[in-house]
């Protein structure tokens, strides 16, 4: 929608017209005079959801990216929180990178998302349906070389990859409908620096191998 004064609220009076119940608002991203934001609305009748569309499309200036059903119900504040507190409940890196990735594919509506070992050409956990290992590391590889721990252009906007900085491991994700607003990138950057300081610290307390 514009980002003026007013817009946001026009908006919730259309959703509210039709018995709509906005339970929900996150700006995922603004710029440009521009602003993109996610909500949340409850209907009392799956049968409304195209009249909702038609009113929220009558306000100047707004239109609507996507519509979709949430399966899980979830607050995106404390997501983050929620994720940060099961990775540091994880005993091994092994099992923050399973955490990881199964979290920031239900928190993000990922297609997969992957921790995987770079240097090995391995997968070390996933979630979804993903490409081969030797693909997935050449793929981080290649972001990481040329943009950090940032999305990698050219595929649509369509995956990211974020470096761990543990043992060359990379998360690497991909979500076909939907781009990767600024937001949910920041998110997903500091979730996994949170995910590989914390592999360092485990593998810091890990008892050294017995010398003979």
């Amino acid at each position: 929608m514009e980002d003026r004064p007013g817009a946001l609220g026009a908006v919730a009076s259309r959703i509210g017209s039709v018995r709509g119940d906005l339970v929900g608002i996150e700006i995922l991203e603004r710029g440009g005079g521009r602003a993109v934001d996610e909500i949340v609305v409850e209907i009392p009748d799956p049968e409304l959801l195209h009249l909702l569309v038609r009113e929220v499309h009558e306000v100047d200036g707004v239109e609507v990216e996507s519509v979709r059903e949430l399966e899980t119900p979830h607050d995106v504040r404390l997501d983050p929180l929620e994720i940060t507190l099961r990775l540091l409940a994880c005993e091994t890196p092994q099992a923050v990178a399973a955490v990881l990735a199964e979290h920031m594919r239900e928190m993000f509506e990922l297609n997969f998302a992957v921790v995987v070992d770079t240097a090995a050409a391995a997968t070390v956990a996933a979630a979804g349906q993903a490409p081969e290992s030797a693909w997935l590391a050449a793929f981080a590889r290649g972001g990481a070389l040329r943009n950090g721990n940032s999305a990698v252009p050219g595929h649509d906007e369509e995956m990211v990859v974020f470096g761990l900085d543990f043992q060359g491991w990379s998360f690497v994700a991909s979500r076909h409908e939907l781009s990767y607003r600024a937001l949910e990138r920041s998110q997903a950057f500091m979730l996994c620096s949170i995910a590989g300081r914390y592999c360092r610290v485990l593998a810091a307390l890990s008892p050294s191998p017995a010398q003979g």
